[in-house]
């Protein structure tokens, strides 16, 4: 019977640390990952607080990017807070010191004037601001993918305050564009150490952040038109789809050689599309 007790001890004390390591990346801060973007395509990426509900009241966060494969275009308050009617946002570009990119820098409040206007929502989770941006039209670009993520060069960077001023958030672990931890590494690891000897606020390690970013698009192993896969574009390939489409003929190789319009289907719209670019110097084809 003691063991017994003893065992159940063990296993609540067990659980009871078990939740305390998990509760260290219950609030996670992350910059959306943009897919299969073609270059010279424009994409939004948010930035989302994706668990946890603590209140917030303040914010600042640092963000990298790169100057040579992307163009910052605007920078805007998140969903939850827009609704919540936070009083004050802005942002500024600055080129990195001690890195090779660009750092936007962004500050939100939300009871800023203290015209007696109080925001009605202070926690998440949702998206807390969102980042514009236009790609360069680069063919180096294709089968790129691009990290943004955050970065620290004090400790105003990346940090969160309550509504009082009187507590402030820090990173807790930091996770680079693969998933790997690359907490502690200077500038792109979190805040420093010195960071928790603050004099106005509380500090605490309380947030885990993630890198996002923008993976562009491959072009497809085939040349786009070449229906029959013989590396040429002519009537041989129109034949080949009428014999696929309307005759049991083998289906092209790979099956997207014959979506020639990129509608996700292969039918006779492709047929009508291909013969317009052969004969009558219709749109090119495309594959993706």
């Amino acid at each position: 019977m003691k063991a017994s007790k003893i065992f159940i001890l063990g296993l609540i004390l067990c659980l009871v640390l078990s939740a305390s390591l998990f509760a260290k990346s219950w609030n996670v801060i992350e910059i959306d990952r943009a897919k299969t973007v073609i270059p010279g395509e424009s994409v939004n990426l948010s930035i989302n607080l994706n668990r946890g509900g603590f209140e917030i009241g303040d914010f600042r966060l640092s963000i990298y990017y790169d100057p040579t494969a992307v163009t910052f275009d605007d920078a805007i308050l998140g969903d939850i807070f827009t609704a919540a009617n936070w009083e004050f946002f802005e942002y500024s570009t600055e080129v990195c010191g001690n890195c090779p990119y660009n750092i936007i820098n962004i500050h939100a409040v939300a009871d800023y004037y203290d015209d007696g206007n109080t925001p009605t929502q202070l926690t998440g989770p949702g998206e807390i601001a969102q980042l514009q941006f236009t790609t360069f039209a680069e063919d180096t670009l294709e089968c790129v993918n691009l990290p943004i993520g955050f970065y620290w060069d004090d400790c105003q960077d990346n940090a969160f305050m309550n509504t009082k001023r009187d507590t402030v958030w820090l990173s807790d672990y930091v996770f680079d564009f693969s998933g790997d931890n690359i907490t502690k590494e200077p500038y792109f690891g979190g805040a420093g150490i010195n960071c928790l000897d603050l004099e106005d606020a509380v500090p605490f390690r309380f947030l885990d952040f993630k890198t996002g970013g923008i993976d562009f698009s491959c072009p497809p192993p085939y040349m786009c038109g070449d229906i029959n896969g013989d590396d040429k574009i002519n009537l041989l390939d129109p034949i080949y789809l009428v014999n696929y489409l309307f005759r049991s003929g083998p289906a092209p190789n790979p099956w997207e050689r014959g979506d020639v319009n990129y509608d996700q289907e292969v039918n006779i719209n492709d047929l009508v599309y291909i013969v317009d670019y052969i004969f009558n110097h219709g749109a090119d084809p495309i594959c993706e």
